[in-house]
């Protein structure tokens, strides 16, 4: 510990402004909004387009650790790790998650894992429907599951709900199947 224990590389010049982590992964925001992630990888969880993890063999991490491509001109604003999944709050305050989605936490209506191969990042990953003209100015995430804070103050959460984490009183998963988000996924009824 103490001066014996190195810091992350990140890459030439660049320092970390926010990270986080879970017990698979880790992400960090970047001085310059980019984002990168290391870690176990085997859900494509890290965004990089294949299923290798990263920081766990010499070379891999700093410039050589490529930052995740989140579309044409984005950059993040901040993260929430899932335990297989990553969803990332952009500049203009949409969202974007991908690795394991069978809960429904990526929030795409579909099974489909985002993130394990080429192609698949950037400007093709869609971003998470939460309603007409809503933008998300927090998020949070948990083991399969998500919630975000909108611009309008309320809260939408999705993926699993076994145990009703959701808070729509039921027990059902949503952000799977198609029709489920967007106007469709309720608002969380937190009271006065």
């Amino acid at each position: 510990m103490g001066d014996a224990l190195p810091t992350v590389n990140l890459g030439t010049g660049r320092t970390a402004l926010d990270i986080e982590t879970n017990s698979e992964h880790t992400c960090a925001r970047l001085d310059n909004n980019s984002l990168k992630c290391w870690g176990y990888n085997n859900t494509g969880q890290l965004g990089l387009g294949d299923n290798n993890n990263r920081g766990d063999n010499p070379g891999e991490m700093g410039d050589a650790l490529p930052t995740v491509a989140l579309g044409s001109g984005r950059t993040v604003q901040s993260m929430a790790l899932g335990f297989w999944h990553t969803c990332a709050r952009l500049d203009n305050n949409s969202l974007k998650c991908w690795g394991y989605p069978f809960f429904g936490q990526l929030g795409l209506e579909d099974n489909l894992v985002r993130g394990n191969a080429p192609g698949q990042m950037g400007d093709n990953l869609p971003v998470v429907n939460l309603g007409t003209g809503r933008t998300v100015e927090e998020i949070a995430a948990k083991f399969n599951d998500n919630c975000a804070r909108l611009d309008d103050a309320s809260v939408k959460c999705w993926g699993s709900n076994y145990a009703g984490q959701s808070g729509r009183g039921d027990t059902d998963s949503r952000g799977n199947q198609a029709g489920e988000m967007g106007d469709n996924l309720p608002v969380v009824d937190i009271g006065n």
